[in-house]
């Protein structure tokens, strides 16, 4: 990469690129469910069972690496939700 992502969203677009082109087959038929941490200035990826596994050696490799975490064959690294009838008064 010739240049650091300028903001989060572009950072999440690098990285995703990173995994779409170079480790998302071999991930996918090995580590589903795991989770990958990209480094978006190396383009390595790091696996581990959980985000802070995966965090964890990706900084130990590059203490100053820009990450972007994924979960290997899900569409977000986090799920998130809420009960609607016990927050609603947050969205009013």
């Amino acid at each position: 990469m010739q240049r650091r992502p300028a903001n989060p969203r572009e950072l999440a677009e690098v990285a995703e690129k990173i995994y779409n082109t170079k480790y998302r087959i071999e991930f996918e038929a090995h580590h589903m469910g795991k989770f990958a941490a990209i480094d978006v200035v190396t383009e390595q990826a790091f696996i581990g069972d959980t985000p802070e596994a995966a965090y964890n050696q990706a900084r130990q490799a590059a203490p100053g690496g820009l990450f972007h975490l994924i979960r290997v064959g899900e569409p977000g690294a986090f799920r998130v939700s809420y009960a609607s009838n016990a927050v609603d008064w947050i969205f009013r």
